[in-house]
């Protein structure tokens, strides 16, 4: 099935006239919400008392539910930070865990940044703490950091989705936004990612809007570059992806952005399979992926990388047909520069033991 899934037709008005009153109920949980957060906030604004560590602390966050491209951005940050020669960790809040103790997020994570340390807790100012007290970090990442206003930050990072960027005007559930967004006043930098899928209105849209909520911050644009298609038996399949018939599946927070990755690639998307972001696959899932007269005639599998860790710790499965796209963060013209004198500065002079 093409186009957004049902849950977010709902929230546009796309699904037709008989979600409307689902859309009024949704409406009347989302005041309960936005209610919540703004006394949390406001609290916040007028001073309530936040934990400061001795090192300094870079959030990176959204205002929107699932799907900006957060990860990517996290992983550029860190490894940006050891290249200045730092000892960063990230901490997050762990969600939707495997029994190993790790989620996506942390998988993703650790395979391409593995000397980071990595502590999860739903407590993350303890969790912070532990990071620089325990093992020796020197520089605090807050992953999903946005929201979470106790620990405090040198750094405020948030990602945009120039697909989706204010999660339909209305906060969850009946939209995708986490708060208003007028809550960007408080970023210092906003990356807007996907920035290469936008149209030129919607550039400029998003550019005016983004202005005027946060004339503070810098804002500097990204695309998610593919770096890579591999199988997860270790096989270049880059070279025959041109004109390729493929099935794309993913457990993810934006599948439409990854259909638009794949079929820039040249790619024929002959059949599709959505999971719920963080979905844990099992043996039985990739089964039914592969079993014969599922999908029309095609020559591959292709998933993401989050979801390309997850299968690929499953036993007794047969991952031959299975292709990941791994994905970087692309900063436009010298943006990456820019971004790295921002880091520079929030760092300060480094403190000699």
């Amino acid at each position: 099935m093409s186009g957004p899934p049902l849950t977010q037709r709902i929230m546009s008005g796309q699904a037709g006239a008989w979600s409307a009153p689902v859309r009024a109920v949704l409406g009347g949980v989302e005041w309960l919400y936005a209610s919540a957060v703004a006394l949390r906030n406001r609290r916040y604004d007028r001073g309530a008392p936040t934990v400061r560590l001795a090192v300094p602390v870079i959030s990176v966050g959204n205002i929107t539910a699932g799907g900006t491209g957060k990860t990517p951005v996290v992983i550029a940050l860190v490894r940006r930070l050891e290249r200045l020669g730092r000892s960063p960790a990230v901490v997050a809040r762990g969600y939707a865990a495997a029994p190993d103790g790790a989620n996506d997020e942390e998988r993703l994570i650790r395979k391409h940044c593995p000397a980071v340390v990595y502590v999860a807790d739903a407590d993350r100012a303890r969790a912070a703490r532990a990071a620089h007290e325990r093992h020796g970090a020197d520089v605090v990442v807050l992953d999903d950091g946005f929201q979470h206003r106790r620990l405090a930050r040198d750094l405020d990072i948030v990602v945009l989705d120039a697909t989706c960027p204010f999660g339909f005007e209305r906060l969850l559930p009946r939209g995708l936004l986490r708060e208003s967004p007028r809550g960007l006043r408080r970023a210092h930098v906003i990356v807007v990612s996907r920035w290469d899928q936008a149209s030129l209105q919607e550039r400029q849209a998003i550019e005016t809007r983004v202005a005027r909520l946060a004339p503070q911050a810098a804002v500097l644009h990204a695309r998610h570059q593919v770096i890579a298609v591999e199988g997860l038996d270790g096989r270049d399949v880059m070279p025959r992806l041109a004109g390729a018939r493929a099935v794309a599946f993913a457990g993810i927070g934006n599948f439409p952005a990854f259909l638009t990755t794949i079929r820039s690639l040249g790619v024929t998307v002959v059949g599709e399979r959505r999971w719920r972001d963080h979905y844990r696959y099992t043996a039985r899932d990739i089964d039914a992926l592969r079993r014969r007269g599922a999908f029309p005639p095609h020559d591959l599998l292709l998933t993401t990388e989050k979801d390309g860790v997850k299968i690929a710790a499953l036993h007794d499965t047969d991952l031959a047909s299975i292709a990941v796209v791994r994905v970087a963060v692309d900063f436009l013209g010298e943006e990456g520069t820019i971004l790295d004198g921002l880091l520079e500065k929030s760092l300060g002079p480094r403190k000699r033991s």
